[in-house]
């Protein structure tokens, strides 16, 4: 009986609080970080998707550092609208892909960008090897 009337107490506590709506509200809020977490795309690319741009730009970093380390992976950051030329790689409103390439205990190894419509790669850092 104890228990029961424990309970409903602590129910009726909920109600009156607030509580519950602030429940209701933090779980919306969650919903939205996961929308907000959804892979990134670019609609009709060469390189439409986060996959695809992570695989280009870890293949570019194992050529360029001689070799598979199979202790590096990749991850897209963003998407970037480029406001300038760069010659050989991308003129003006090109988009790119920014990748970062990471080590097992998460030191930066490099930034590369991958144009998304050429998959072309080009290392921000680092600039020479």
């Amino acid at each position: 009986m104890l228990r029961v009337f424990t309970i409903l107490a602590a129910v009726m506590i909920v109600a009156q609080s607030g509580w519950a709506q602030d429940a209701g509200r933090l779980r919306q809020l969650g919903q939205l970080k996961e929308a907000r977490e959804a892979p990134l795309k670019i609609q009709g690319a060469k390189v439409s998707t986060e996959d695809q741009a992570e695989k280009i730009g870890l293949e570019a970093y194992f050529k360029r550092m001689g070799g598979l380390r199979a202790l590096q992976t990749a991850k897209v950051v963003s998407i970037n609208k480029l406001d300038f030329d760069m010659k050989g790689f991308a003129q003006k409103g090109d988009k790119v892909w920014e990748i970062r390439i990471v080590g097992l205990s998460r030191e930066l190894s490099a930034v590369i960008w991958v144009h998304s419509q050429t998959a072309k790669t080009f290392f921000l850092v680092p600039t020479e090897r």
